[in-house]
């Protein structure tokens, strides 16, 4: 598995594509940052530096095999609205996880967040063969919780004092997990997101 943080594949879906992240993004991530964006999140990025560290902090663990950053570019312009990552991986025991997922606030609740975990769970159960993702979320973000549960997600439990925040909180971790033989409920639900989502348009 080597190669796949060395050549880190883009994955590709009908209407965006998600494209190894690297530091041409910084840019692009903090003009589509806002505050709301990191309201349960470890950390609050407000400046173009704290972008830089973040994204670098990404790469660097991808030059370490743990984390698979992506960052969400829509096919039809190429712009960049968001960006996601598989990290938490053990190939061992084919279990990974997806999270650290942001939009810009103009996508958020539209057809994007849908189709990113179409295509990234397609790529974790069916080209990486894992048999459990894992996603995680502040217990307090209910709306995270919810879009979780829409698709077939099933919750776990609650992780207690998880891990302190950049501001001192330290917060409980709602864990929710995919298994495989779950994935093609999970698929189909996500499929139907999208010819919802087309008939808005």
């Amino acid at each position: 598995m080597n190669n796949l943080f060395e050549r880190q594949p883009v994955l590709e879906h009908k209407q965006l594509r998600l494209i190894p992240m690297e530091e041409e993004h910084i840019k692009d991530l903090f003009a589509i940052n806002h505050p709301s964006v990191w309201d349960f999140m470890l950390l609050r990025i407000d400046t173009l530096e704290k972008m830089e560290n973040w994204v670098q902090t990404a790469l660097k663990g991808r030059e370490n095999k743990q984390i698979l950053p992506f960052v969400v570019q829509l096919k039809e312009t190429g712009k960049i609205v968001g960006t996601t990552r598989i990290y938490g991986f053990d190939f061992h025991n084919r279990a990974c996880e997806i999270g650290s997922t942001w939009y810009a606030p103009d996508y958020q609740r539209s057809f994007v967040n849908s189709a990113c975990k179409l295509t990234l769970l397609r790529f974790c159960f069916e080209e990486l063969n894992m048999v459990r993702v894992q996603l995680k979320t502040d217990e307090r973000n209910i709306r995270s919780q919810r879009a979780m549960e829409r698709i077939g997600a099933k919750r776990e439990g609650i992780l207690r004092k998880e891990r302190i925040l950049e501001n001192g909180y330290i917060r409980n971790a709602c864990v929710y997990s995919i298994i495989s033989e779950e994935w093609p409920e999970v698929k189909q639900k996500l499929l139907q997101k999208e010819e919802y989502y087309k008939t808005q348009l």
